[in-house]
């Protein structure tokens, strides 16, 4: 959900240019109001509004605002509808203190009794002010920030992190309990933000920050605090090089096309993220767990659905796919030592799988993970992790992380068959040289191959409201990743099933033109000639991804057949998730949709 960005400095000019420009990569974490408060001679200037960061950017002066610090946030709604009032950064009573959260403050209606109760003017419907009112409300008696922020803490109950300023000094104070929060170290100036790629133009000295710590940021250094006994931490920064360049559309009109170009990069920098004793580790654990459990939310669930048939078929091994929202509750109670979890996740924030992972952790069982953002949540909590090495992905929709998710679960399930002799040697030698030296050169071809027919079924498709995408066997998973997609980006209901159910009720929706989706993989084409014949026989038009096959040519007619190109059975599903992923983003361009940032949704969601 929402994104935060904070700076204190003691040379710039340009205070509010670097917190809009701190803000516009954070966009795809919010895009329901935006604002930002700054410190001026003495005073806090505080501008907001609902609307997209160019847009409120523009309208009110944002990047002029003067001050030698200053927040900036960009809001998803949750807590208050997207509204000016309702926007972040917030004022305290008397306008002394201004600060900005991400995450969800579960008390908030008692909290809001609470403190109108004693006085205080809670202007908002938004959770996020109760953080600025909960320090408000001991700075009063005390007037002292740490002290203040530290009992603040104590009554809010949730997920959040904080940015939080005083008119007084040059200081800006943050906190970590349980949302993302990075920190940077200038010449001059310190910085923090909910995500890396806002604070790598002002400094690539970067200091990891972990829950239940608060910084206290003034322009010449960091200091770290334990909240809880206000003890110091002593931890170095490191230097990072991640490439600030992936934050830019490089040429493309956005960034989810870009993103869908850069899979067949993706997959080449995977196997160099992916390095020993970490992978070997991580598939001894799966060898000897009594059971397993793959958890992922969204397109990333979807990736455990087609890893689930990869770990059957290739390594011998059960693994249940689970939606991280229903994990405690469909196999909390069941939970033991000796089964191991693992966690799939772009961000390695997202709030369904971080309690997943406190609830098994506290019973004892072991928490692996997949994950793209190092330094997250999930990656200090996790036994072992594996990095997907894709960068940064801006998009609201997942492409290229989802693609390199399901790449590295292929990957492991033949390592695993190998060892476990399920796979002959040869076979499993070949599969893995696929991966690693055709499967990139595939994507490429696949994009080059599919995108003009992808194009040209924009217009059909847009008549309907709704249809499906269906999928059999491996690219079950694909089919309900496909159908994700263009109900993020279209605004179409698209149904993602497996192909055998729909005649179980879904196919008395089918009628003369009534668009149905099949991606099938090569050793399922004879298995899908029913399922083909069933729809086509009642009048839908077919549209279909998979290879160059006579046999499917039949139902099909040849603009509707968005052809892959030749593969192995397991690297087919991998490949047609890109048809689909085109199709989605060229229906979104067709229909006047910006596809980076669908409304309603945000690329990391810290709430349950």
């Amino acid at each position: 959900m929402c994104g935060i960005f904070a700076i204190t400095s003691n040379r710039r000019q340009d205070i509010g240019q670097i917190l809009v420009e701190g803000a516009e990569k954070l966009t795809y974490r919010g895009y329901d109001t935006v604002g930002v408060a700054t410190v001026h001679k003495g005073r806090i200037l505080l501008r907001k509004d609902k609307g997209r960061i160019e847009e409120v950017a523009a309208k009110l002066g944002l990047a002029e605002m003067p001050g030698h610090k200053g927040i900036a946030q960009l809001r998803w709604a949750t807590f208050g509808a997207p509204s000016k009032v309702n926007a972040q950064p917030h004022f305290d009573c008397d306008k002394d203190i201004a600060g900005a959260h991400n995450g969800n403050i579960v008390n908030y209606l008692p909290l809001r009794e609470l403190y109108t109760s004693e006085g205080h003017i809670i202007r908002s419907m938004n959770d996020g002010e109760i953080c600025v009112h909960a320090v408000e409300r001991y700075y009063d008696k005390i007037g002292d920030m740490v002290e203040a922020i530290r009992k603040g803490c104590g009554d809010l109950r949730g997920d959040y992190a904080f940015a939080i300023m005083h008119k007084d000094d040059d200081k800006v104070y943050a906190v970590k309990m349980g949302s993302s929060l990075f920190a940077g170290i200038g010449e001059g100036e310190t910085c923090v933000s909910s995500d890396l790629p806002s604070i790598l133009p002002v400094t690539r000295n970067i200091l990891n920050v972990h829950d239940g710590e608060m910084l206290i940021l003034s322009p010449e250094s960091i200091e770290i605090r334990q909240i809880s006994d206000n003890s110091v931490v002593e931890r170095s920064p490191y230097i990072s090089d991640a490439d600030i360049r992936v934050a830019q559309k490089g040429g493309y009109p956005h960034f989810m096309l870009k993103e869908i170009h850069e899979q067949a990069s993706s997959a080449r920098s995977l196997f160099n993220a992916v390095r020993e004793p970490y992978i070997t580790n991580f598939e001894q654990a799966l060898i000897d767990a009594e059971r397993i459990f793959f958890v992922g939310c969204g397109s990333s669930y979807h990736a455990t659905s087609v890893a689930s048939y990869y770990f059957n078929d290739l390594a011998g091994l059960s693994a249940i796919p689970v939606v991280g929202g229903q994990f405690i509750s469909q196999f909390g109670q069941t939970i033991r030592k000796g089964d191991v979890v693992v966690c799939v996740s772009q961000s390695g924030e997202t709030k369904d799988i971080i309690d997943v992972v406190h609830h098994c952790k506290e019973r004892n069982s072991r928490i692996l993970s997949i994950v793209n953002v190092l330094g997250s949540t999930l990656t200090y909590l996790s036994d072992i992790y594996l990095p997907l090495g894709c960068g940064f992905e801006i998009s609201v929709p997942a492409t290229k992380t989802y693609t390199s998710q399901v790449i590295l679960f292929a990957y492991i399930a033949a390592r695993i068959g190998i060892k476990q002799g399920v796979l002959s040697k040869d076979m499993g030698e070949t599969l893995l040289d696929e991966l690693q030296t055709q499967l990139p050169d595939l994507l490429e071809q696949t994009i080059a191959t599919t995108t003009v027919k992808a194009r040209s079924l924009a217009p059909y498709l847009d008549q309907f409201p709704h249809f499906y995408v269906l999928g059999y066997g491996l690219t079950h998973g694909v089919a309900l990743e496909g159908a994700l997609k263009i109900k993020e980006v279209c605004y179409i209901v698209a149904d993602g099933m497996y192909s055998s159910e729909f005649k179980h009720g879904p196919l008395s929706i089918v009628k003369e033109g009534y668009p149905i989706v099949f991606t099938v993989a090569p050793n399922d084409a004879e298995h899908l000639v029913n399922h083909l014949s069933e729809v086509e026989c009642r009048g839908a038009r077919i549209i279909l991804t998979a290879e160059d096959n006579s046999l499917l040519k039949r139902y099909v007619a040849e603009e509707d057949y968005l052809a892959v190109p030749s593969s192995s059975h397991y690297l087919s599903p991998i490949i047609q998730a890109v048809p689909l992923q085109l199709l989605a983003y060229h229906l979104a361009v067709f229909k006047k949709i910006d596809p980076d940032y669908p409304r309603n949704i945000s690329k990391t969601l810290t709430v349950r």
